[in-house]
């Protein structure tokens, strides 16, 4: 298994989904190939496993013979229609300001991309580092980043620009002729990381402004497996039930290869269940539900006795005795002010 669990916020992929449905493909037929649950996708900033988003675009373009696919998704679709990061992306005073929000704030949107700025006597390079999907023969999700990357710079250069020279982990860059960016480029394949090639003049002011100090109200999403996992169960990304071998057939592994992975990290299934359940119980009390059978039903619950006795296995008390405590606390809380 990975190190770290490569996730994305779930608008992406409902831009995507948007825009092979205008290719009058079977999207839903593709999505379950790809186990992606578009109807529990409703929540832009929920969180999904971005391998599986890839997935669904290489069969989409597969279906349709289109290589190209992915990046004429991209120069087809605009920034906004991504999410709140790359709303932000549109937002900065100039193209460094904006390059310097995406390599220190990407964590926001996925937690697998990294990128950098290198320069030389020619140009400036923005960069990214070996892309596990390139490997994995998912061309379409390394011609859909640097599209998108292509579609940030086009927004501070100018409509109409396109790079003079490209590198590209790929060997081949299938459909990179279909490109209105990539299609008059000098291409280097089979590089150690790929990269765009930005002019000097574009990157000559280069200051900073207050709005990377609070640019989005989105979190990180941790890189840590632990947190990552702890993240996709409470947002109830493998369903409510939580059945070990679904969520092992969900990530890719086994339920052997789950449970190694998390004693290495310090940890097990039962305690990360645990964990979860308990912080989503006190999240719904503090949302002022205090019925037993509420709660037992959306912790997923069959009796009430057993999620009692869970929330006293989690905490040492009684939910009866959590909830007056925290009644306590609020009202001292309330006489201080």
């Amino acid at each position: 298994m990975p190190i770290r669990l490569h996730l994305i916020r779930a608008s992406h992929l409902n831009t995507v989904v948007q825009y092979v449905r205008t290719l009058s493909l079977p999207v839903e037929a593709l999505l379950e190939k790809a186990e992606l649950d578009h109807v529990a996708l409703d929540d832009s900033n929920q969180l999904i496993l971005e391998t599986k988003v890839w997935h669904f675009l290489e069969m989409a373009a597969e279906m349709k013979k289109m290589p190209h696919l992915g990046g004429l998704l991209a120069e087809d679709s605009h920034l906004s229609e991504y999410g709140a990061f790359t709303k932000q992306l549109l937002e900065a005073d100039n193209l460094y300001q904006a390059l310097h929000f995406l390599i220190h704030k990407i964590g926001l949107h996925n937690n697998n991309s990294l990128f950098w700025l290198k320069e030389s006597e020619q140009c400036v390079w923005i960069c990214r580092p070996h892309y596990p999907y390139v490997k994995d023969k998912l061309w379409q999700a390394e011609q859909h980043v640097l599209s998108l990357l292509c579609k940030v710079i086009e927004h501070y250069a100018g409509h109409g620009w396109q790079p003079k020279k490209i590198k590209l982990q790929d060997e081949a860059g299938l459909g990179l002729e279909h490109s209105r960016f990539f299609s008059h480029s000098e291409v280097e394949l089979g590089q150690r990381y790929s990269a765009i090639a930005i002019e000097h003049e574009l990157l000559e002011e280069r200051q900073l402004c207050k709005v990377f100090s609070n640019a989005t109200p989105l979190d990180c999403i941790p890189d840590c497996f632990v947190q990552s996992f702890k993240l996709l169960l409470k947002q109830n990304y493998f369903g409510q039930g939580w059945l070990a071998e679904n969520i092992a057939n969900s990530l890719g592994t086994s339920v052997r290869t789950l449970k190694r992975k998390l004693h290495e990290q310090g940890t097990s299934l039962r305690k990360v269940f645990d964990e979860v359940r308990f912080q989503q119980a006190c999240e719904l009390i503090d949302q002022d539900i205090y019925d037993y059978q509420a709660l037992a039903e959306k912790l997923s619950y069959t009796h009430v006795n057993n999620f009692v006795r869970a929330f006293k296995r989690w905490s040492g008390i009684t939910p009866r005795e959590y909830m007056r405590l925290r009644d306590q606390q609020l009202l001292k809380k309330s006489s201080a002010w």
